[in-house]
């Protein structure tokens, strides 16, 4: 057993008989609230306080984390121990002609597909876990090429650099991660653009500034708030869970396989993988096209075999339990608790619509008729709204704007309750608190300076965003810098993060009313702040765990970013020009452009009539607006609570996390939901108290294997199968559509020519 240097954390800390290293708290008398002249010592109170936890079997919350001893050879979180390794080769040739070739191919062709597919329903999205295991085979080959040297002089480099090594793989597959997926402001260009939305095409070089400004507002943002990577990227303890089963999946195709037991299994890693992979990959068939009612069921009781809908709410595998409970208790409450109550008893006139529905509707039930209420430029008409109807929402769509409200404002007090201390004293040393042995491994390297993010902070400044000065940096610049810190170290820690494509659209709805292009901006601008500037620190942390040189990964993503802008926008300007009918319903291969007319729905209902008319005080949807203030007070209740009793059950209360973690109700719905919770139990509660070797081995593998398999499959079915209009008609793929829920049968219907409500000229 491995035992810390230092001699307080031995004193901190009860030494154990477990092959681990043993972990210590680095905790003053002061963090305990104990007096001079207790009875106990100081060192021994702190004993007493945390001797009974231990890492292995019981996670720990992030307060508890991040002030957790990672002083040790190894990283003191046994999640990190299972996947990462703590080893490092620095003769590993990165900044190579085939890195940067392998990478220029894959984000074009993934960046270019995705862009391509995600205008068809059924889309088809390229992951990076298929990134990831198509890259392996093709380095491998290229290992075979001449070694032949082009070039002259300094600017000479030689066609194949020797053995494909896992560094050159992991910044490959970094890249295709950060840029694959269609950019989120591509939904809003597409909007404006399309004859059949706004019609507003102001040309290829907008939508390249439009998309590359969005990209670039995240990448900034690392910068802008106080360079952010000392509070979210560094700490041990900021584990950011979701990059795990990709970092073990690394060890798995590039490092000898150990042949001990785990709990009675003697099978590698890469058997275990693969044999995963094979038998998942032939059973998705069932649920996704043979029998699809396996799929979502056939009743109450929450039962799936597959995985889509498993992972829909979140990864199970990779999520830490407590965060899993904190999601399904808040599902209980209010979607299995009070949105039924609400629903049967008429709140909000919710009985004459569907159950569950991201639609919005008129007074007779019907789909409310955005035309019915704008003039031909698309403006806002009152005097037409007056003699049509309020727009109402199903009572639990209103409950997930209600929770993510107190999300947003209840993180922040959240942060600085809980973090608040360990985020100054990094402000201050940004060494503070201790570095774990990854972050250690990597200060050998020279890390990015600090001006590189300046200038691009800059540089996303000075170009034109079609908005005005202040609504730019105090709503799309200004809310990234409140919030960067704050969702990070929720991501990073807990594996959940609070989306801001709401409040955006609160926001510029009250700013600039009956304004929709204002909408949308401010919703890219905002939005993507956050979004990719998470995305862009998450992809720093797993780079950190493969060693990878930070400097040639920043210089990697920035190009990566700019190639797939170029390549998104060209893919869009291409299918506006010869793809018929583009985005219209009547596209005979479905080019419908599906969410973009979300997009376009959105910036109808928040910037033309507007969150006034629906969140004001005397609206019909008024109330929701008191959960900015119920999220702050329940923060600090709790925390007084965790305060007074530290071991107890409140301290793995998150708020945050519980206000956040039903947003994708709907279309999301309760039983996807507990299936996450269901399977969380079983594997990071059960399993992982039950057969701790097991876990350690196989759980985030099993994660990766699932997840590749569904890949794969959904690919070929998709090409072989959907894509030819090909279907399988029996009852086991037709069941869920008869359904009362399958048709959005209301509970109670309305008689023609009758309303709900206020009448016309009443609201």
């Amino acid at each position: 057993m491995q035992e810390h240097s230092d001699s307080q954390s031995r004193d901190a800390v009860a030494m154990r008989t477990t092959p681990v290293p043993d972990l210590g708290f680095k905790v003053s008398a002061s963090d305990l609230d104990l007096e001079k002249d207790d009875s106990l010592t100081s060192k021994e109170k702190l004993k007493e306080d945390v001797s009974d936890v231990d890492a292995e079997l019981t996670e720990l919350t992030p307060m508890e984390a991040l002030k957790w001893n990672v002083d040790g050879d190894q990283s003191p979180f046994p999640e990190v121990q299972a996947c990462v390794s703590t080893e490092d080769d620095e003769s590993l040739e990165v900044n190579t002609f085939r890195m940067w070739a392998l990478m220029t191919i894959f984000v074009i062709l993934f960046s270019g597909v995705n862009m391509f597919f995600s205008l068809r329903y059924p889309s088809l999205s390229l992951t990076y876990v298929v990134a990831q295991l198509l890259v392996f085979p093709v380095g491998k080959a290229w290992e075979r090429l001449p070694t032949w040297r082009v070039g002259f002089r300094s600017f000479s480099f030689r066609i194949n650099p020797g053995k494909f090594n896992v560094k050159q793989h992991a910044i490959t597959v970094i890249c295709v991660n950060l840029t694959a997926s269609t950019a989120y402001a591509m939904g809003g260009l597409v909007a404006m653009t399309s004859e059949q939305f706004w019609n507003r095409d102001f040309g290829a070089g907008f939508g390249v500034l439009f998309i590359l400004t969005t990209q670039f507002i995240g990448l900034s943002r690392i910068f802008v708030a106080g360079l952010a990577r000392r509070w979210i990227v560094y700490p041990g303890a900021l584990i950011w869970p979701s990059t795990l089963s990709s970092t073990v999946l690394f060890r798995v195709l590039h490092e000898p396989q150990e042949y001990g037991s785990a709990n009675g299994w003697t099978m590698t890693r890469y058997k275990f993988f693969f044999a995963v992979t094979a038998g998942s990959f032939v059973w998705f068939w069932f649920p996704d096209y043979i029998f699809q009612a396996l799929s979502s069921g056939l009743g109450l009781i929450p039962i799936s075999f597959d995985w889509t809908v498993i992972t829909y709410a979140g990864a199970p595998l990779t999520t830490p339990f407590y965060v899993t409970a904190n999601c399904f208790a808040a599902v209980a409450i209010f979607y299995l608790g009070i949105a039924p109550t609400l629903y049967y008893t008429g709140v909000w006139y919710s009985d004459y619509l569907p159950l569950l529905s991201s639609s919005t509707f008129d007074n007779t039930g019907a789909s409310y008729n955005i035309s019915k209420v704008v003039n031909a430029d698309f403006t806002f008409n009152e005097a037409k709204y007056k003699t049509y109807s309020p727009m109402y929402i199903l009572s639990a769509y209103s409950l997930s704007y209600a929770l993510n409200f107190a999300a947003i404002t209840g993180i922040i007090f959240h942060t600085y309750l809980y973090n608040g201390s360990d985020i100054s004293a990094k402000f201050r040393n940004s060494r503070e608190g201790g570095e774990d042995i990854h972050k250690r491994l990597m200060n050998k390297y020279k890390d990015v300076p600090d001006w590189w993010y300046g200038i691009i902070a800059l540089i996303t400044l000075g170009l034109d965003t079609q908005l005005p000065v202040w609504g730019f940096v105090i709503v799309a610049w200004g809310l990234g810098i409140v919030m960067i810190i704050p969702e990070g170290i929720l991501e990073g820690t807990t594996n959940q993060r609070v989306f801001l494509n709401i409040i955006t659209e609160l926001i510029a709805g009250y700013a600039w009313p009956g304004k929709p292009f204002a909408n949308i901006m401010i919703k890219m601008y905002g939005y993507n702040s956050i979004k990719h500037g998470l995305d862009f620190a998450q992809d720093l942390k797993l780079g950190q765990s493969r060693k990878v040189s930070p400097r040639v990964l920043f210089a990697a993503q920035i190009y990566a970013s700019i190639l797939s802008c170029l390549t998104q926008v060209g893919v869009f300007r291409w299918m506006l020009g010869n793809i018929e009918n583009l985005c219209s319903t009547k596209n005979t291969d479905r080019f419908t452009c599906n969410g973009t007319r979300v997009v376009y729905n959105a910036s109808l209902i928040w910037g033309t009539i507007g969150p006034q008319r629906m969140f004001q005080s005397g609206q019909t949807y008024s109330q929701i607006m008191y959960f900015f203030l119920i999220g702050p007070c329940l923060v600090v209740i709790f925390y007084l609570l965790y305060k007074r009793y530290p071991n107890s059950w409140v301290r793995y209360v998150n708020l945050p996390i519980f206000f956040n973690s039903a947003g994708n109700i709907p279309p999301a719905n309760t039983t996807q939901y507990s299936l996450w919770f269901i399977v969380g139990f079983v594997f990071n509660y059960y399993i992982r108290k039950r057969a701790f070797a097991w876990w350690k081995r196989y759980n985030y593998l099993l994660s990766a294997g699932l997840d590749t398999d569904v890949a794969f499959a959904t690919i070929i079915i998709f090409f072989a199968l959907s894509y030819q209009g090909i279907k399988l008609v029996w009852w086991g793929n037709t069941v869920n559509s008869t359904t009362f829920d399958g048709k959005s049968v209301p509970w109670k219907k309305m008689a023609k020519g009758a309303f709900f409500g206020p009448g016309p000229g009443e609201f």
